[in-house]
């Protein structure tokens, strides 16, 4: 419900309410000696020009204004709104209408603040500042208004009463019969009326000087029985002014200035260059003063809009910023609503005379994209599996839009961490993942010894563990948080290093997320430069936080970086196809408009009066932010854009912008920027930008005083100029166009010999203080430099050692892309003979190369470095590494038969033959293996010597590869070499690969049924790797020793050993032996009946990363159990696996390759077929695929869980076929399954009870005794629920 007032009586009551609110708030002035409140004159001028006042006064203006304007809203129902007749005092006409509902005082003192000459200050107690209120105008809001000659209707003082004046409903004109359509009216006219009603709104009720004076002529003239009509022909209208000669028709010009005066055209684009019209002396006004609004402290944005609207009927005084339609007044109020701190309030020239024009994040707007980034990042957090990308050229404002995301997630405790890959710096290792992480560290250390620190350290140190110094090289700070000790770490051989640091990166995420309780924000700025190591790390942090969702990656990159051929294009396409999906936010250039509402917040001024600027502006740019604010800061640095001291706001020359001659293109006027410095100036930015957008000030330091110039002091004036920027001891530029136009001005010929200037230079710094991050920086200056940059082929030896060892060094700190890339250039370096005059150097770094290649998986270039090797090695041994990387990588590419026929070649040129073994020769290699163990207790073997000789550890390497690749394709083969790694352990010393030996001889042990003593040699081998110390083969005797602990501890506690080696092989960089115990996890999880629907999430987990790492014989094994699942829970064939972990299409090739090289491969494949069948009662598919089972040699080669369930369920489905042929052949598998089965019950009745009972009862079903049937039902089911 709203009550009615006109305007005038809501202007004299709301400024008597703001005005003694004001004093209430502000103890206004009192005068002791007068006994008296301070005037009503300066109460009355600090009520209007308060804030609860002047915001109910813009919502009645800004409503005026909207039912004025021309163009009709088709909201509106499409008719022309009525306006006052030209002879109305228009402000006596308007009403507004207020809302009911009763406020407190406190509404009306929400936003004022003390006068400076108050000289005491009441209770702030709201009751009691209501009380006073009361007691001095008890009736301030109840008023009575009769109705006035226009017909205006009576406001009843009880609907009234206590009414919030400042709680505006809406304005309207009321009514009259002599009203006129919009269009019937000048648009002028309108404006000028209004501009008066605006006055005397904005004033508090006064009306211009002008006007009384006229009105005062008039009534004098009435007095004195002068006819108005002999005066000007009819009498002026109140609110207007005769501006025009005594034979102007006055009242056509109003109705028809567009067509009878074309002086007044306000559309003449030529109207400001006209000479202007000289005034005749017998015009009876001059134009309306503003001043008094100005001295009443009312903003100068208010006072110019009323100043623009009353100028308009005065063509003397009309100029570029007079308002022409009642569309742009409409619009200027709005903007003044709702952004009052640019449009409304006064700027402060005091700080910005110090600051100058400041560009912020927000200036550009981006609402859409910004809102694009926010629902991807609400999607990730809220349990989706998403990541962003920014795309868009240089320049337009990708990093900007990024950090607004960063301060909105952060605003709700997320961290966001931020970092950049240069395209100078990729031969340092992770540097932008490492910048990030870095920083955090940093910050977390400035904590001193908080609680939440110590949590965080204490975390860290639990689930990195002896890795940390690993994790160490990479992120320095880590050693702040963790403490003395953290970088100490056993320097072993490691089976993949990248991925053991790619491990542990996970940890540190998922360890500081979790601690935090929020989500992890990793910002990755400028993709299109990041290197094979780094976006690895990153594929394997989206992969490992898919179902954990405390990880939200968002990167930005060029157009370029989203091309198939960009390596950064090639990640996008894999982690989609790994369910991962990932949001494009698409940048583009500004266009005229959006150009030019930046502008206007910038300047805070109306869009309408930086119209003509921006249009300069944006053609200059064409729309590209970075452009744009270099342009700007250029026009202010030069006075062509400044601030007014008289106008109190910015302004412009438009006509000497417009000539000014500026650069066609950033990168020239970035390049003009740095070329107004001094000559120091610009050679110290041009040796900076050599390093790319940002550098160590210790190198800056370094560099300076080997070469003895100028360096630090110089790019503190650029600084100062705003080009490079100093923090956290840094010299970075403020942008890449920056570094670019620095970049340049070198000579292209000239590049590579500052480069290799610098490097040289650098390197003596970096060995001296055992520097790696400066040993990175100078061989890359130098590698930037080039072997041409080298004459002296002595000099070019030195290179190729320092390529050895930054990569070395690198290889440590696991980038083995970034390790492979020093090699490379330290291969170039080489002088042509280097095989005959440098051989040591060349064998290293092939070498060191070609295990970087197989870390890599670059099958072609670990085939061009093992050419190299082979032809030019000079003793056999030279080649074993380059041997065992060749086998390694078959066995890894599923190329089994010729990795195996590789490693027996050259165990036989190493004098260990591995005779062919027949079925028959199983049970004699194990026999020959416990004859030679015999005498030895389980202390003599696991206090045993170490193995010294280098030849005989890379042949326990060469069978360790053997044994695992035999058990797939030549089982029966497989104790013969458990035998010989065994053999050579005890005649030459325990190696870090003998606990495989004794881990596989346990389980063949088992295999011949002695399970106690089998499971003696898995404890044995355990011993052996906490005494030896190597973790690199301990997943896979995790894994596999785990399997025969099956057999005899409850599956609740052994299956979580598999978690235990897949987290150790991860941090060794083992993926052959963390991925056995994740596949192990997955088959057991599901035959001990996990549910479903966890199994899904596991199975579909685990495929994606088997996939990745290119396991595809365990791959062959995990897809169809996925595939089941997924049948189980009801999906269809076109519901498979495609949608789980895009890698399904390659199922039936998968299978079919297992099924070829693989004899466990087809065993698994049949009953797996087989299991499905049955439990969908499909008898006949079941029964052929039993068949398959059956006729395949199913010898249990080797004890593995997953083996029980066949054995179970082949014993359940013979006893089904039985008694529906009553084939005794059937009969007989039964009994056998049976036997077995109750067999391993003797060593584990947790496990195997339930099920040998229910092979019983399906024996007694079979054979027709129902009541023995009975009973062994009710036995499994008991003994299952017992040992649930």
């Amino acid at each position: 419900m709203s009550s009615i007032i006109s305007l005038r009586e809501w202007i004299k009551c709301a400024v008597e309410a703001a005005g003694l609110a004001n004093e209430l708030f502000a103890s206004s002035y009192y005068d002791p000696d007068s006994n008296n409140w301070a005037s009503g004159t300066i109460r009355r001028s600090s009520a209007v020009s308060s804030n609860p006042y002047l915001n109910s006064a813009l919502v009645i203006a800004r409503s005026l204004a909207d039912q004025l304007c021309e163009k009709v809203d088709e909201n509106s129902g499409g008719h022309l709104p009525l306006s006052p007749a030209p002879g109305t005092d228009w402000a006596d006409r308007v009403v507004v209408h207020l809302s009911n509902e009763r406020h407190n005082i406190d509404d009306y003192t929400e936003d004022l603040q003390p006068l400076p000459f108050s000289s005491q200050r009441p209770s702030s107690d709201p009751k009691e500042l209501q009380a006073m209120l009361n007691s001095v105008i008890p009736d301030l809001l109840s008023y009575t208004k009769n109705d006035d000659e226009e017909g205006a209707s009576t406001c009843i003082a009880d609907e009234v009463n206590n009414v919030p004046f400042h709680d505006v409903v809406r304005v309207e004109f009321s009514h009259s019969q002599n009203d006129e359509l919009c269009s019937q009216i000048s648009e002028m006219q309108r404006i000028y009326n209004l501009g008066l009603v605006f006055y005397e709104l904005f004033s508090g009720g006064e009306r211009p000087p002008e006007i009384n004076t006229q009105n005062d002529t008039a009534e004098s003239m009435r007095k004195h029985g002068v006819n108005e009509d002999d005066v000007d022909g009819e009498p002026l209208p109140l609110g207007r002014l005769s501006i025009f000669n005594d034979d102007d028709d006055v009242e056509g010009i109003f109705k028809n200035s567009d067509d009878c005066c074309p002086l007044l055209d306000v559309n003449d684009e030529n109207l400001m260059s006209r000479k202007k019209r000289a005034s005749s002396s017998n015009c009876t006004s001059n134009a309306i003063s503003i001043e008094p609004l100005r001295q009443k402290g009312l903003y100068v944005s208010l006072c110019d809009l009323i100043n623009n609207m009353l100028d308009i009927i005065n063509v003397d005084f009309i100029k570029d910023e007079t308002y022409r339609t009642m569309t742009d007044v409409r619009n200027d109020l709005q903007q003044m609503l709702d952004k009052p701190d640019r449009f409304l309030h006064d700027l402060d020239l005091e700080k910005l005379a110090i600051t100058g024009l400041q560009l912020n994040e927000a200036v550009f707007g981006r609402k859409m994209d910004f809102t694009d980034l926010q629902n991807s990042y609400r999607r990730s957090i809220s349990g989706e599996n998403e990541c962003a990308v920014i795309v868009g050229p240089s320049g337009i404002g990708k990093t900007v839009l990024a950090n607004r995301l960063g301060s909105f997630a952060s605003a709700d405790g997320a961290f966001f961490l931020s970092g950049k890959f240069d395209q100078l710096q990729q031969m340092t290792p992770f540097s932008a993942l490492a910048s990030a992480f870095n920083e955090y560290c940093h910050r977390m250390s400035e904590r001193g010894q908080s609680r939440h620190r110590q949590e965080v350290a204490t975390k860290l140190r639990m689930a990195l563990g002896g890795e940390a110094g690993h994790l160490l090289k990479v992120i320095p700070n880590l050693g702040l948080i963790l403490g003395e000790g953290a970088g100490q770490y056993d320097d072993q051989d490691c089976a993949n290093a990248q991925a053991r640091i790619q491990y542990l990166l996970c940890l540190f995420v998922d360890v500081i997320s979790r601690s935090s309780g929020a989500p992890i924000i990793l910002f990755l700025d400028d993709l299109q430069w990041s290197d094979q190591a780094s976006l690895s790390a990153i594929k394997q942090l989206l992969l490992f936080f898919s179902s954990k969702r405390q990880f939200f990656f968002l990167g930005s990159c060029r157009e370029e970086g989203l091309l198939q051929q960009h390596s950064f294009g090639s990640m996008l396409t894999s982690i989609r196809q790994f369910g991962v999906h990932a949001t494009v936010v698409t940048l583009a250039c500004l266009d005229k408009n959006t150009t030019n509402t930046v502008v206007s917040d910038l300047l805070c001024l109306s869009p309408r009066l930086t119209r003509t600027l921006s249009d300069i502006i944006f053609q200059k740019s064409h729309g590209n932010p970075f452009f744009f604010s270099q342009l700007m800061i250029s026009l202010c640095r030069d006075g062509l854009v400044r601030l007014s001291l008289s106008r109190r706001r910015w302004e412009w020359e438009e006509e000497k912008v417009q000539s000014l001659k500026l650069p066609d293109n950033v990168a020239a006027l970035l390049s003009s920027n740095i070329t107004r410095l001094p000559k120091e100036v610009q050679s110290a930015l041009c040796t900076l930008s050599c390093f790319g957008a940002r550098s160590d000030c210790v190198l800056i330091e370094a560099l300076e005083t080997k070469l003895g110039i100028p360096l630090t002091e110089p790019l503190q004036v650029a600084v100062a100029e705003g080009i490079v920027d100093k923090v956290d001891g840094k010299f970075s530029f403020g942008h890449d166009k920056l570094q670019e136009a620095a970049y340049n001005l070198i000579q292209a010929e000239n590049r590579c010999l500052f480069h290799c200037q610098y490097g040289l230079a650098l390197v003596q710094h970096a060995l001296e203080r055992l520097d790696d991050g400066m040993l990175f920086a100078a061989v890359s200056q130098i590698n930037l430099g080039g072997r041409a940059a080298i004459e002296d082929p002595k000099q070019c030896v030195t290179v190729a050692n320092l390529n050895f060892a930054a990569g070395i060094k690198a290889m440590e700190m696991s980038d083995f892309s970034l390790a492979y890339s020093f090699f490379d250039h330290g291969i170039t370096f080489l002088p042509k003979r280097h095989w005959q005059e440098h051989y040591d150097l060349s064998l290293q770094l092939f070498e060191a190369a070609g295990k970087c290649a197989l870390v890599k998986s670059d099958a072609l270039s670990l085939k061009l470095v093992t050419d190299q090797i082979f032809k030019y090695a000079k003793r056999f041994e030279d080649k074993l590494n380059t041997m065992f990387n060749n086998v390694t990588a078959l066995a890894y590419a599923t190329q089994l038969p010729g990795s195996v026929a590789m490693a027996v070649t050259v165990l036989s040129q190493l004098g260990i033959e591995l005779p062919e073994s027949s079925e028959s020769d199983f049970k004699i290699n194990i026999e020959r293996t416990k004859v030679l163990l015999r005498g030895f207790a389980d202390e003599d073997l696991v206090d045993y010597k170490i193995m010294s000789d280098p030849s005989k550890i890379m042949a326990m390497k060469f069978l360790a590869r053997l044994e695992l690749s035999f058990q797939y394709i030549r089982p029966a083969s497989a104790p013969s070499v458990t035998l010989k790694m065994i053999q050579l352990s005890i005649d030459h010393g325990m190696s870090p690969v003998s606990p495989i030996g004794f881990t596989y001889f346990g389980q063949h042990v088992a295999t011949c049924g002695d399970i106690e003593e089998g499971c003696r040699y898995v404890k044995i081998a355990r011993k052996l790797l906490d005494r030896i110390g190597s973790k690199e083969f301990a997943g896979e005797v995790i894994a596999m020793g785990s399997q025969l602990l099956h057999f005899v501890k409850p599956i609740q506690v052994t299956i979580e050993l598999h978690h235990e080696g897949y987290t150790i092989a991860m941090g060794a960089g083992d993926m052959q032996g963390a991925m056995l115990n994740l596949a192990f996890y997955c088959g057991i999880a599901f035959w001990s009946t996990t549910k479903l629907i966890i199994c899904k999430e596991r199975f579909a987990w685990t495929c994606r990363l088997l996939d990745q790492h290119g396991h595809s014989n365990l791959l062959s094994h995990i897809l169809p159990l996925l595939k089941m699942i997924q049948l189980l829970m009801g999906k269809t064939d076109q519901e498979d696996t495609s949608k789980s972990n895009g890698v399904a299409a390659q199922v039936e090739e998968i299978l079919k390759n297992a099924k070829q090289i693989s004899h466990t491969g087809s065993i698994a494949f049949n009953f797996q077929q087989m299991y499905i069948h049955f439990m969908f009662r499909e008898f006949d598919n079941m029964k052929m695929f039993a068949e398959r089972c059956f006729c395949v040699n199913n010898h249990n080669w080797i004890f593995h869980f997953p083996f029980t369930s066949q054995m179970f369920y082949g014993g359940i489905v013979a006893c089904w076929v039985y008694r529906q042929t009553k084939d005794p052949t059937w009969a007989e598998r039964g009994r056998s399954a049976k036997v077995t089965i109750k067999k391993w019950a003797e060593s584990s009745h947790h496990n195997f009870q339930h099920k040998a009972y229910l092979l019983e009862a399906e024996e007694a079903f079979c054979n027709n005794d129902t009541d023995k049937a009975q009973l062994y039902y009710e036995m499994a089911v008991s003994s299952a629920r017992e040992h649930q």
